[in-house]
């Protein structure tokens, strides 16, 4: 089976995958294509698939929300390069869809839990410390009342995954030792700032272990760092970068943006011809705009491959009133228009938002927001 018949993958996702494993490797593109193929023959043919539900292994794969399967590559400290696909939500078509480029340890982590670099050898000690995590700090919503996770705190999973990748990126991980603390963005309810400290890994290099939240005022903390504080991760560099201006020219295009997520639009508008679709989805468009130029909170910002985004709710009815039926994604373009990307479920909307802030619960309330398929990584 070739990769193009496995997984849906749009060109310009393919491509920016691509692109990603070619800086980690240094390999040109087509060659690096030709690689993956070949890798995926030879799971396939040895059955070496690894199968996913909530980030832990399943035996059977219509119980997965997702499939890995080893590349053969590698980036320059050893650790290995997999390859990932999503569950495909889009009936009669490949089963899988996308492609995503994940760098692992060189260990068995099938009974493990993984959080960006923090690593769990028991998979129980991965919820047990978004847990401790959730409970040491002011009090928030971090699952959907619509839908039951295996895993209890999905938002939270997702906040401090991402919080602690923009953290790396900024070179803001405070090193004491063979300690490693960061700071995860949240209070507790005497305004105190929640940390996370960690060990380096004896045996693999940029590998976690024994995380734990503390707090600002922990003796371990005061004892080993003493006056140095862990910065906050930042995402923008001036307020007016997290302001939507309903002025601008909203451009899409809306059969790619639509065909390609047709999953992501709620089952009752799937039953219409695909031309009325979008033209209820520019109605939706011009509504919000009206709307955003009343409230300026109403068009929230995210982060998203290292530029502010920003996410617009599409009413598809034209009624502005209760859950919107998706949200959709608009790229400044020269501070001349905004170009609209992608539609997101409501679920990742909520998640991509709240690595910035606290959503308004205009629209974006985890008490409302409908999960469709269950929680996915964007």
């Amino acid at each position: 089976m070739s990769f193009e018949s496995f997984t849906f993958c749009p060109p310009d996702m393919l491509d920016k995958a691509l692109r990603y494993l070619a800086g980690q490797t240094g390999d040109s593109t087509d060659v690096l294509l030709m690689k993956v193929d070949a890798a995926l023959s030879t799971a396939l043919k040895e059955n070496r698939l690894a199968f996913f539900r909530d980030d832990r292994i399943v035996p059977d794969e219509n119980d997965a929300d997702a499939v890995q399967f080893a590349t053969g590559l590698a980036v320059p400290n050893g650790d290995e390069i997999v390859a990932m696909c999503l569950r495909n939500k889009r009936p009669g078509s490949a089963k899988w869809f996308g492609l995503i480029f994940k760098i692992v340890p060189k260990l068995d982590t099938a009974e493990g839990f993984l959080l960006g670099d923090l690593y769990f050898p028991n998979w129980a000690d991965g919820p047990a410390f978004l847990e401790a995590l959730a409970g040491m700090a002011i009090k928030e919503k971090w699952s959907y009342t619509n839908f039951a996770s295996k895993l209890k705190h999905p938002i939270l999973r997702s906040h401090i995954a991402k919080t602690y990748e923009r953290l790396k990126q900024q070179q803001q991980l405070l090193k004491e030792g063979n300690l490693v603390l960061f700071n995860t963005g949240l209070i507790d309810r005497f305004f105190k700032e929640v940390y996370v400290i960690c060990e380096l890994s004896p045996e693999h290099e940029g590998r976690l272990l024994h995380a734990r939240p503390v707090l600002e005022s922990d003796r371990i903390v005061l004892e080993r760092f003493r006056t140095r504080k862990p910065a906050l991760a930042t995402f923008f560099s001036s307020i007016t970068d997290v302001v939507f201006d309903p002025g601008l020219e909203i451009i899409t295009n809306d059969a790619h943006i639509i065909e390609e997520n047709w999953d992501r639009i709620p089952d009752s508008y799937r039953q219409m011809p695909k031309g009325q679709v979008f033209a209820l989805f520019q109605a939706a468009i011009g509504h919000a705009k009206v709307m955003a130029r009343r409230n300026y909170k109403l068009v929230v910002p995210q982060f998203y491959n290292g530029q502010i985004q920003f996410l617009m709710p599409i009413y598809l009815s034209s009624e502005f009133s209760g859950t919107p039926d998706c949200a959709l994604t608009l790229e400044g373009i020269n501070g001349d228009c905004y170009r609209g990307n992608t539609i997101l479920t409501l679920d990742m909307a909520y998640q991509n938002a709240r690595l910035i802030a606290k959503p308004d619960p205009t629209w974006l309330d985890p008490d409302t927001v409908q999960v469709m398929g269950g929680n996915r990584p964007v």
